[in-house]
């Protein structure tokens, strides 16, 4: 795919990729079960679950030798497909990650997001049918975005009340379309490394055509405690994993991240 805040593609000039043989997949995880005992995988794909036959070969590889799994993948609300996720999920994946980004149909599309806002409830009903969890990404500060289009997408989040969600702000990384544009349009880009950290002190995400880097890093970090501070999305961890995950969550929501939003 061809998203422009992406810069995976920097690596290979195009948008592609390159899959390896079952068979080499297979000596990784024989190898990573039979002889170190490990059980919790995360698969590194940035798209695991594109091409569903070979997902499915896959799947049906380790299904065969009866290794107890727990595993999870990159998956796009458009390549997905209820046979994919319920031999994932026979196969011991049991986390999926999709990429949904923003509620909001013209930031999408600003950005090569190719799918439809609509399918994304067709395709959470379909993974949580498969007796997968879902781990939810999501970006404020595309180059559309407005306070408004960012509050959709939170409030989207929010409704979906996936297990486990990601919040990031958008950053014009070097080698992606956007770094390209922000160029273009003379628009800041951070000077050093640390400004292009989600976390860090001077972090400094892409401006948008309607709101300052600071004011985008401030809502990220309002939706940070808005989605995991909310009463429904702990009980519904409670259920799920039990209290202690539940005071893990609460611990990490105390610490606030400092930054320094005046320097935007």
């Amino acid at each position: 795919y061809n998203c422009s805040f992406c810069c995976i593609n920097s690596m290979f000039g195009k948008p592609g990729i390159r899959f390896r043989s079952v068979d080499k997949v297979m000596e990784d995880l024989d190898l990573l079960v039979t002889k170190y005992g490990i059980r919790n995988i995360k698969i590194m794909d940035e798209l695991f679950a594109i091409n569903e036959k070979r997902v499915l070969d896959v799947c049906d590889s380790i299904i065969e030798r009866k290794y107890d799994l727990n595993c999870w993948a990159y998956a796009r609300v458009n390549t997905v497909t209820p046979v994919m996720l319920e031999r994932m999920k026979k196969a011991g994946i049991n986390w999926v990650a999709y990429g949904f980004e923003s509620a909001n149909r013209k930031v999408l599309n600003d950005v090569s997001k190719n799918y439809e806002v609509d399918d994304v409830r067709k395709v959470i009903k379909m993974t949580y049918n498969a007796g997968l969890y879902i781990c939810a990404n999501f970006m404020f500060g595309l180059p559309e975005d407005d306070y408004e289009s960012m509050q959709q997408t939170l409030d989207m989040a929010i409704d979906m009340n996936a297990e486990w969600a990601n919040f990031y702000c958008t950053m014009a990384y070097p080698g992606s379309q956007l770094y390209e544009d922000a160029i273009c349009k003379g628009w800041q880009v951070p000077e050093n490394w640390s400004g292009y950290s989600q976390y860090s002190f001077d972090s400094q995400p892409l401006q948008t055509k309607h709101l300052k880097p600071g004011e985008v890093v401030a809502f990220r970090d309002y939706a940070f405690d808005a989605y995991f501070k909310n009463p429904r999305f702990l009980d519904k961890i409670k259920r799920l994993f039990g209290l202690d995950a539940v005071r893990h969550i609460q611990s990490m929501t105390r610490q606030s991240l400092k930054r320094r939003h005046t320097q935007f």
